[in-house]
C-alpha cells in the first residue's frame, strides 16, 4: 500500500497529536513524584539547600529548593556547577529545564519540565518515522512504525518521566537517521553533513552518557558496512566527525570521563568479587526477565506470553523468509536490529537499578523491528483490504493497553497530601530519602528533618528473602545488595541528628506531629527514641509502608509508590 508524501505528513502530524494528546491526559493524573523528578528541578534551578539536621524547614524553603530565584533566572554556570557537585550527569538537559522555569521565576510546576518532553517526543516520533521510510522507502510502512511506538505505553512512560531520557531518546534517534543519510551515499558525504553529525554527538553526550553506548553501536554496524564497501572516504568523514563531536563535549564539560569511568551508584557499588559465581548468573537471569517484564508491560499489554509469542513469529517468519524464499535482510535495517537489541540486553545486565529509564532510548526501535516483522508475515497476503488487519491490530492493542496497563510514574496511591496535622518531621538515612517526599512535606505549615545512623535492620533479609523467591542463588549474599544500596557506595557518611528531637522547643510545644520514617531507617528504635525522648508516647499509622512481596521488580517497589515510608501521628 502507498500513501502520498502529503497525505502521509498530515497522518504523521495527527499520530504525534494523539500520543501527545494521551500523554497530556496521564500528566493531569499524575499525583506523585519519582524522586528524580523532583531532583531535576533542584539541579536546574537551584543552589539552596534544605536543612536536614534537625533545624525547621517551610513551605517557602521547600519552593526555594525547587525553582529559580528571580536573581538566578538564565543562571547557566549555576546549572553547571550543580553538575558537577552531583557528578552523576551532564548538564544540557538540566540547562533546558532551567531555560522553561527561568521564565516562571519563584515557581513550582510539573508542566515546566513536561513541556521539553512534549518537544522531544514530537521529535522522536518525527525520526522514527523518517528512519522507517529510509528502511522500507514506503511511507505506510514507516506511519505504521511511528504509530505503534506513539500509542504505546512505553511512548507514553517516556513522555511523562520528568527526566532526560525523552530528550535522549530524540538525540539517539537523530544521530541513527544521519547515520542513515550518511550511509547511502557513496563517498559523497557534505560538510553538512558532518557538522550535523558532530553537533548531535555534542548535545547527546551532554544530555546523557548512555548515548554514547548507543553511538557507538550505531557507529560500529557504519564501520562494518563502509569498510565492506570499500567506501573509506565517507568512514574516514564519518570517525573524525564523530570524534571531533566528543572532544568538543568534553572541553565543554570535562567531567564527562570522571563520571563515566568513576561513578559509584547504589547497586552499582555492589563488589561482586564476594559472591559465587551462581549467584551473579542467576541474578543477572532475574534481572534479564526483569527487563523483559518491563517490554512486555511497555509494548505488549503487560503480557509476558504475548511478548514471547511475537517474538517467536518475528524469529520464525525471518528464518522462513531468508532460506526458504532467499530474501536477504535490508542493510539498513541492521542499523536498527544490532544497536537496540544490544543496547537492551546489555543495559538489562549491568544497569545499577531494574529501571525502564535505562532502555527507553531503545523502545521506539524495538518497536519498530516488531512492527517491520508483521509487515513482512501480512505481505504474505495478496489481498490489500487484508493488510489492513496491522494497523487495525495496532489500533485494538493500544486500545486494550490504556484500559488495562497503568503507566509507571503515575503514583496516586497515596492520601499524604492531606496532612493531618499542621506539622511534620521526617525520619531518614544518609540515603537523603526526604527528597521524594518534598511535594507533601511542603504542605505542613513546618518540616523537621533529622538522620538516623540506626538502619533497617530488617531490609537486607527481606531482600534475601525477595531474591530467593525470584530464583536467585542468594547463597546468604543478596544482603549485600541492601548494603550496598543504603551506603550508597560508601559516599554517605551513617551520621545522626536524632538529638535535635528531644532539644527542639518548636517541637515541645506541639500537641501532635506527622512523622515520616523511611524505609531505609529503623522503625522499631525510632519509635523508641521519640516516645522515650520526646512528650509524644502514643502514635498511630496513618499510612504502611508498601511490601516487597506485591512486585515482582525490585525496582517497581521504588518507581510505584510515592515515598516508601511508615507515616504516624504521634500525639
Amino acid at each position: 500500500m502507498r500513501i502520498s508524501n502529503k497525505k502521509s505528513a498530515l497522518i504523521l502530524a495527527v499520530i504525534i497529536f494523539l500520543s501527545l494528546a494521551i500523554s497530556t491526559f496521564y500528566m493531569t493524573t499524575k499525583q506523585g513524584y519519582h524522586e528524580d523528578e523532583l531532583l531535576t528541578y533542584n539541579l536546574a534551578n537551584s543552589s539552596k539547600q534544605l536543612n536536614v539536621d534537625g533545624a525547621w524547614n517551610t513551605p517557602e524553603d521547600f519552593n526555594e529548593y525547587l525553582t529559580v530565584s528571580d536573581a538566578d533566572r538564565f543562571d547557566y554556570a549555576l546549572v553547571y556547577k550543580n553538575q558537577i557537585i552531583d557528578a552523576s550527569h551532564p548538564p544540557f538537559y538540566y540547562a533546558l529545564v532551567h531555560t522553561v522555569c527561568s521564565f516562571f521565576p519563584e515557581t513550582f510546576s510539573r508542566w515546566f519540565a513536561y513541556s521539553i518532553n512534549l518537544l522531544a517526543i514530537a521529535g522522536v516520533l518525527i525520526m522514527l518515522y523518517k528512519i522507517a521510510k529510509k528502511i522500507t522507502q514506503n511511507n505506510f510502512y514507516a506511519l505504521l512504525a511511528c504509530g505503534a511506538y506513539a500509542l504505546s505505553i512505553a511512548c507514553i512512560t517516556t513522555t511523562i518521566y520528568l527526566r532526560m531520557y525523552a530528550t535522549l531518546t530524540f538525540f539517539v534517534l537523530a544521530f541513527l537517521y544521519i547515520t542513515l543519510v550518511m550511509y547511502e551515499k557513496k563517498n559523497t558525504v557534505k560538510l553538512s553533513d558532518c557538522l550535523l553529525l558532530a553537533l548531535t554527538v555534542i548535545l547527546g553526550t551532554l544530555t546523557q552518557y548512555y548515548f554514547i553506548m548507543f553511538a557507538g553501536l550505531i557507529g560500529l554496524v557504519f564501520l562494518v558496512f563502509k569498510i565492506k564497501e570499500k567506501n573509506i572516504k565517507d568512514l574516514v568523514k564519518y570517525i573524525i566527525s564523530a570524534l571531533a563531536g566528543a572532544a568538543i563535549a568534553m572541553c565543554i564539560y570535562p567531567y564527562i570521563i570522571s563520571n563515566v569511568l568513576g561513578g559509584n551508584r547504589g547497586l552499582g557499588s555492589l563488589d561482586f568479587s564476594s559472591l559465587e559465581f551462581i549467584t551473579i548468573l542467576t541474578y543477572l537471569v532475574y534481572k534479564l526477565c526483569t527487563y523483559i517484564e518491563i517490554l512486555s508491560k511497555d509494548l505488549f499489554l503487560g503480557q509476558i506470553w504475548l511478548f514471547v509469542l511475537c517474538s517467536l513469529c518475528a524469529v520464525g517468519f525471518g528464518i522462513y523468509f531468508r532460506f526458504i524464499k532467499k530474501r536477504k535482510l535490508n542493510r539498513k535495517a541492521m542499523f536498527v536490529i544490532i544497536p537496540a537489541l544490544m543496547y537492551f540486553i546489555f543495559i538489562s545486565l549491568v544497569s545499577p537499578f531494574n529501571s525502564d529509564r535505562y532502555v527507553m532510548a531503545s523502545l521506539p526501535l524495538i518497536s519498530m523491528l516488531f512492527t517491520f516483522a508483521f509487515i513482512k508475515i501480512f505481505m504474505l497476503i495478496k489481498n490489500q483490504k487484508a493488510q489492513l488487519i496491522l494497523p487495525a491490530g495496532i489500533l485494538l492493542a493500544s486500545a486494550i493497553a490504556f484500559g488495562t496497563v497503568t503507566p509507571y510514574y503515575i503514583y496516586g496511591k497515596t492520601n499524604l497530601y492531606e496532612p493531618k496535622t499542621d506539622n511534620c518531621f521526617f525520619v531518614g538515612t544518609a540515603m537523603l530519602e526526604w527528597n521524594k517526599c518534598i511535594d507533601k512535606l511542603e504542605n505542613y505549615d513546618s518540616t523537621m528533618i533529622v538522620q538516623t545512623s540506626e538502619m533497617s535492620k530488617t531490609l537486607g533479609d527481606e531482600l534475601e528473602s525477595f531474591a530467593s523467591k525470584r530464583g536467585i542463588v542468594t547463597k546468604g549474599k543478596i544482603s549485600e545488595l541492601a548494603k550496598a544500596y543504603m551506603n550508597n557506595g560508601s559516599e554517605k557518611e551513617l551520621t545522626s541528628s536524632m538529638d535535635a528531637l528531644k532539644n527542639d522547643k518548636k517541637l515541645a510545644g506541639l500537641d501532635e506531629v506527622t512523622v515520616y520514617i523511611s524505609r531505609l531507617a529503623d522503625n522499631e528504635s525510632t519509635i523508641q527514641y521519640i516516645t522515650e525522648n520526646t512528650k509524644f508516647k502514643n502514635y498511630e499509622l496513618i499510612q504502611a509502608d508498601y511490601n516487597f512481596d506485591d512486585f515482582y521488580n525490585w525496582y517497581d517497589y521504588f518507581v510505584e509508590t510515592e515515598s516508601y515510608c511508615n507515616v504516624y501521628r504521634f500525639y
